[in-house]
C-alpha cells in the first residue's frame, strides 16, 4: 500500500520514467488482406470496360436484377478513354453498371474475408467512389457506342460480421462527386470485448443504390476502387475506466508493468497493442496516448 501512495504522489517521475522506457512508436495499424482489392486480377484495354464476375468477389444482388447483360459487374480501365482520368489505383476498377432495372433495387459486390471480427479494435475501412462520365470508348471500345452516364445512382460501402452490417457509408459523398470524378470514403468503427457478433467473418459490400437522380438523367453505374481495411487496438489507456487519462492510469499503469499490479481488469486495460502481454511497446503507446498524439 506504500507503494502505491508513493506512487500516486510522483506522477511526475512516473511519466519521466515512461518517456525513457519508450523505444517504439504508437500502435501500427494492421492490413487486413483483401483478394484482388484494386481490381487488377482481369486485364481491361485500355478505355474500354468488359462484363465478368471479379475475381475473388461475388455479385451481391437482393434483388436478383444482375443479369450480365443490361445489369452488370465487371470491370474498367479508364486510361484513354473519357470515363475517368485514370484510375486511383493501379489501372482497373470495379464497375457496377444497372441500366436495365433503374430503380429496380439496389446490387453490387461483396467479399468474405480470412479475418473474424476481433475485440477492443478499430476497424477503419476506405474506398474509392467514382462518378463516371459519358463519352464513347477509344477504338476497338468504341464498337459499343455512346454512353449517357450522366447522373449518379448513389452508393452504399457495408463492412459486416457474420452477415451483419457493424459500419457503413450510406451515399455521404454524393452531393460532392460529380462526372469523371473518384472521391474515397472512410468508415471507422471500434468494436468492444462484448460485441455479439465476435468471432464472426469480416465481409465488405460495394453497393449501386440504383436510385433515379433525375428523370433525364437517372444515373446507372457506381465504379470502386483501392478497397482497403485495417485494424488497430483501441484501447485508450484508462486504466481505472473512470473516463479520463490521467496521473492516476499512469500509476496504475506502472504498477502492472512492473508485477506490482495483478488485478485483472488493469492488466487487460494495460495491455494497449492487444498483444496479450504489457511491455515496452506499451509504454510507448500510452507515453503517445498522454502526449496526445
Amino acid at each position: 500500500m506504500m507503494r502505491s501512495r508513493e506512487s500516486n504522489k510522483n506522477p511526475g517521475r512516473r511519466l519521466s520514467a515512461m518517456l525513457i522506457l519508450a523505444m517504439a512508436g504508437p500502435a501500427i495499424a494492421i492490413d487486413i488482406p483483401i483478394a484482388n482489392h484494386g481490381f487488377e486480377d482481369n486485364t481491361v484495354a485500355p478505355g474500354c470496360f468488359a462484363v465478368f464476375l471479379p475475381n475473388a468477389w461475388s455479385v451481391y444482388d437482393p434483388n436478383g436484377i444482375v443479369d450480365q447483360n443490361a445489369d452488370a459487374v465487371g470491370g474498367l480501365h479508364p486510361e484513354g478513354g473519357p470515363y475517368f482520368p485514370n484510375a486511383p489505383e493501379g489501372n482497373h476498377v470495379g464497375i457496377v453498371y444497372l441500366g436495365g432495372d433503374i430503380g429496380g433495387g439496389e446490387a453490387g459486390l461483396s467479399q468474405v474475408l480470412g479475418e473474424t471480427l476481433l475485440p477492443d479494435q478499430r476497424y477503419t475501412l476506405t474506398v474509392e467512389i467514382g462518378d463516371i462520365a459519358s463519352g464513347m470508348g477509344p477504338p476497338p471500345c468504341d464498337v459499343f457506342g455512346f454512353f449517357d452516364l450522366d447522373g449518379f445512382p448513389g452508393y452504399r460501402v457495408q463492412l459486416l460480421a457474420g452477415g451483419v452490417v457493424i459500419a457503413e457509408d450510406d451515399n455521404s459523398l454524393a452531393p460532392l462527386l460529380s462526372d469523371g470524378v473518384f472521391m474515397q470514403t472512410t468508415i471507422e468503427v471500434v468494436i468492444d470485448d462484448d460485441h455479439p457478433q465476435l468471432g464472426q467473418p469480416l465481409e465488405i459490400r460495394l453497393i449501386n443504390l440504383n436510385t433515379i437522380d433525375t428523370p433525364q438523367h437517372p444515373g446507372i453505374e457506381v465504379d470502386f476502387d483501392d478497397v482497403r481495411l485495417t485494424r488497430e487496438c483501441a484501447k485508450d489507456g484508462d486504466i481505472d475506466n473512470d473516463g479520463s487519462l490521467d496521473a492516476t492510469d499512469v500509476a496504475l499503469f506502472v504498477d502492472v508493468l512492473v508485477g506490482n499490479d495483478t488485478d485483472a481488469m488493469h492488466v487487460a486495460r494495460s495491455d494497449l497493442d492487444c498483444s496479450g502481454s504489457v511491455n515496452g511497446l506499451d509504454v510507448a503507446i500510452m507515453t503517445s496516448r498522454l502526449l496526445g498524439s
